[in-house]
């Protein structure tokens, strides 16, 4: 077992090591796995079968599921202790908007239609693996709405209210997946105060990745909306 933080790629060139876990309710996770620039370093049937310190020593694990298993209590208490342990990426037939609040508020790292291309998937996973928040832009467009109002968030006892106008701004643009270097060229600030700020909005929320960090930016602005 190596001592490398959740996720942390070996190198920009290695390929991302994941473990896959099917889904008796949909079978295999994504069929053209095979077509991917990943090492498939094992292959569950369920998330019963992982513990978070196996899972720690994959890049990536790759979770077949279904809405209605999002929503599955069991499920939840499986992946919430997973997803703070490892980059989780969740793949699903035709994802809703609602599916990848659910996903996000889990800890999921990342969200992937089952229909997507190899190489979008590809995308998605090494995405994950980087620390970005690694779902579809067209459902992102839908969970930013809570979002419209970080800009002006003063102060407060947790949550939202408790980031800065910047930092704010910092966790609107990771909910559309936008990693430091376009955080900084979109808010016209260096690369490494982009991080800063990013490191600070963790801190402030207590959030361990980006995607823990957007889902509890977005349960504070409408509380209980995705959690049943």
């Amino acid at each position: 077992m190596n001592d490398r933080r959740p996720g942390e790629a070996r190198s920009n060139s290695a390929r991302p090591r994941v473990c896959v876990v099917d889904s008796k309710e949909i079978g295999l996770a994504y069929a053209r796995l095979d077509e991917c620039r990943i090492d498939v370093m094992g292959v569950l049937p369920s998330l019963a079968q992982l513990t978070p310190k196996i899972a720690h020593g994959y890049d990536a694990i790759i979770v077949g599921c279904t809405e209605r298993m999002l929503l599955s209590p069991a499920f939840r208490a499986r992946a919430q202790p997973l997803s703070r342990a490892a980059r989780l990426v969740a793949v699903l037939p035709s994802p809703s908007p609602d599916a990848a609040a659910q996903a996000a508020n889990l800890g999921f790292a990342g969200l992937i239609a089952r229909e997507v291309l190899p190489r979008a998937f590809e995308r998605t996973i090494v995405a994950a693996v980087r620390g970005e928040f690694a779902f579809p832009r067209s459902v992102l467009k839908v969970l930013m709405n809570p979002f419209g109002r970080l800009g002006s968030a003063q102060s407060g006892p947790s949550g939202a209210g408790s980031l800065t106008p910047r930092q704010g701004q910092i966790v609107e643009l990771i909910a559309q997946g936008a990693t430091d270097r376009e955080i900084a060229g979109t808010l016209r600030i260096s690369q490494s105060t982009a991080h800063k700020h990013v490191q600070n909005a963790l801190r402030r929320l207590k959030a361990k990745t980006r995607s823990q960090l957007v889902a509890a930016v977005r349960q504070t602005l409408a509380p209980g909306a995705y959690l049943h």
